[in-house]
């Protein structure tokens, strides 16, 4: 790696070693591409100021006629935002490891796990700024279309920083094929002058004279903590002169084109070299990415800001706004009256009687068929009925496009609706925001990328930290590796609704070869049961005996109830030969007396010796066979 690069890592403000008019010339060419940029996108502006007013229900002020709001975009966005933030930040837990390939010893999984609770840890606890923008962030998307996250170590703070940046603050050129690919990204920041002097003394920025604050958006001039505008420009620059741009970041203040702060976009890791360069000819530099970009949903015309609702629904609510305000408007005029009556008539009522209190009789010196010739009221304004059919139908057309039905808001079905046809409906009815979420959590895959890689830059050598309460630690050598840190959130549930469906269909297979323990438990988080835990035991069990040795087992089993059986007839045979013989000896008693009887006796002593002597030879030949079967066996397997 050429010498030049590293001085430039290694530097913490570049500016200071560039004279003036090279850094004259720097900030110039930062601010000229800043309005390049801003003038591209000058439409885009307009049509976010406007979707934010009718969000926001800004009324205009009007002197005359009504100006109604209708909530079309309000109630978007809160629906939106209700739904979105309790799936994406379920619990404490929020990031998980993704495990690829073999974890033979665990190890993957053991470094998972700690990856996971201290991400978690830093998001919910040490990272105090995300929760709360993540929440901020989410309300706004579905009106602006989305939003920035911007990742970086903070010095001052001492951790990681992931704060919330609307669109309108990060300028990109508007036909930008994407982030990495756009020739420059610059973020429009606003400082009060005591934290300009903080990055002064702490050497972050190079000092100047910047005098008063200039005239802008919510910003007194009069105030002496009036903030100053300043751009953090991540752009290109060749400072070397070698014909190749390297990435930087440029900050200058907007107004006197004065560059502060100058320094790398880069690291070691993403310097490529020519191969076989003797040199160290630089072939490629891969920037640092700091913005993740959260769309709503790609631009209809293909540019490089999102498109939300604020874009599409502005043509329907104001539609509706119009159609509103004009019936109001009419009806107003038609309950104030008024109308034509002749100079002699007025006369006769008087001028100052043309008005009345409620309940009020005046007296008149005319009779009531000259004053009612003489009177001619303004034709009422007649309302067509459809006018408030197309206010339905605009409202309708809304609603769709902005999924917000009515079981989506919270209100009950018809009755006796099937609870598999209300689960479609609220299925259909998030089919817009389902894909929205996809692309939230494809987002946060790429925050937490961004988190990693500073956790193994700037990590204490042993973190230790206490969550959910327990203690753990953490080292930046379990950053090292290349593990995916994933949301804990399932992109494809969004709703209890959603959740309770599949955690009662997977109820519905229990005792079927499944882990029971694990649908029970899923079923009641998706209940949001609390204090979980101590619903369900803790103590270990006993894992469950190797089914090849249960085979062995039933094998053995089964071999010794046949030998059982074998023996049981074997005694039945003796028994029965025994029996006849009984039988005989008795018949012989009966039949003849004296030494025939102890012939007979010796007979059957004989025949039971050898019956017995007979049935010993085959259970010894039995065995033989079934000991030669097993060596065999043993053999063969």
């Amino acid at each position: 790696m050429p010498e030049d690069i590293n001085k430039i890592l290694d530097s913490t403000n570049i500016a200071g070693e560039l004279d003036e008019d090279t850094l004259d010339k720097i900030g110039s060419d930062a601010f000229l591409g800043y309005e390049i940029d801003k003038d591209s996108r000058s439409e885009w502006e307009e049509t976010q100021d406007e979707a934010i007013e009718l969000a926001a229900q800004v009324l205009q002020d009007k002197k005359d006629g009504a100006d109604i709001k209708y909530p079309l975009l309000s109630i978007t966005s809160v629906q939106f935002a209700a739904r979105a933030y309790s799936a994406i930040i379920p619990g404490r837990r929020i990031v998980k490891g993704k495990i690829i390939g073999r974890d033979e010893n665990g190890a993957k999984a053991e470094t998972a796990e700690r990856k996971s609770v201290h991400m978690s840890w830093q998001l919910t606890e040490e990272m105090e700024e995300w929760e709360s923008d993540m929440d901020k962030a989410l309300t706004i998307m579905p009106v602006t279309g989305g939003f920035f996250k911007k990742t970086y170590f903070s010095k001052n703070l001492g951790r990681n920083v992931s704060e919330y940046c609307s669109l309108k603050d990060v300028v990109v050129n508007y036909w930008a094929k994407s982030l990495d690919r756009a020739p420059r990204a610059s973020h429009y920041m606003k400082f009060m002058p005591n934290e300009i002097e903080e990055r002064f003394r702490s050497n972050v920025w190079k000092e100047f004279e910047y005098g008063q604050a200039s005239e802008e958006e919510n910003v007194d001039t009069r105030d002496p903590e009036a903030q100053h505008v300043f751009i953090e420009q991540h752009t290109f620059l060749d400072l070397d002169n070698d014909g190749y741009k390297e990435p930087y970041i440029v900050t200058f203040h907007r107004d006197l084109k004065k560059v502060v702060r100058i320094v790398a976009r880069f690291d070691k890791e993403g310097v490529e070299v020519v191969e076989g360069s003797k040199t160290g000819r630089i072939r490629y530099i891969k920037p640092v990415g700091y913005f993740t970009l959260y769309p709503f949903m790609p631009s209809i015309d293909g540019s490089f800001y999102p498109s939300g609702f604020g874009r599409l629904l502005q043509p329907i609510n104001r539609t509706i706004n119009t159609s509103i305000n004009q019936v109001l408007d009419a009806a107003t005029i038609n309950n104030k009256g008024g109308g034509w009556i002749t100079k002699e008539a007025a006369n006769a009522l008087g001028a100052g009687d043309m008005e009345f209190k409620t309940g009020e009789w005046k007296p008149i010196n005319a009779r009531g068929e000259d004053i009612k010739k003489a009177i001619l009221p303004k034709p009422e304004i007649r309302i067509a009925s459809e006018t408030f059919g197309l206010i339905n139908l605009m409202i309708e057309a809304g609603q769709k496009l902005g999924s917000t039905a009515d079981l989506l808001t919270g209100d009950a079905p018809p009755a006796n609706t099937p609870a598999a046809s209300v689960y479609k409906l609220i299925d259909e009815g998030l089919k817009v925001f389902g894909s929205v979420y996809k692309r939230i959590y494809r987002s946060l895959k790429e925050e937490f990328k961004k988190i990693q890689r500073l956790n193994k830059l700037y990590l204490d050598k042993n973190k230790d930290f206490e969550f959910e309460g327990k203690f753990f630690s953490i080292t930046p050598e379990d950053y090292a590796d290349d593990l995916s840190m994933i949301p804990i959130s399932d992109p494809s549930e969004m709703t209890d609704t959603q959740k309770i469906a599949r955690a009662q269909a997977l109820m519905e297979v229990r005792g079927q070869g499944l882990n029971d323990e694990v649908i029970m438990r899923r079923y009641l988080e998706a209940l949001n049961v609390p204090d979980l835990d101590a619903l369900i035991p803790t103590e270990p069990k006993e894992p469950p005996p190797d089914p090849k040795i249960m085979l062995e087992i039933q094998k053995l089993e089964l071999e010794r109830d046949k030998h059982e059986l074998e023996l049981f007839m074997k005694q039945f045979e003796i028994a029965k030969i025994q029996a006849d013989v009984i039988l005989k000896l008795a018949d012989a008693e009966a039949k003849e007396m004296g030494p025939q009887l102890e012939q007979y006796k010796a007979q059957m002593d004989s025949l039971t010796k050898q019956s017995i002597e007979m049935m010993k030879m085959k259970e010894q030949k039995a065995n033989a066979n079934r000991q030669q079967g097993s060596a065999n066996k043993g053999r063969t397997g």
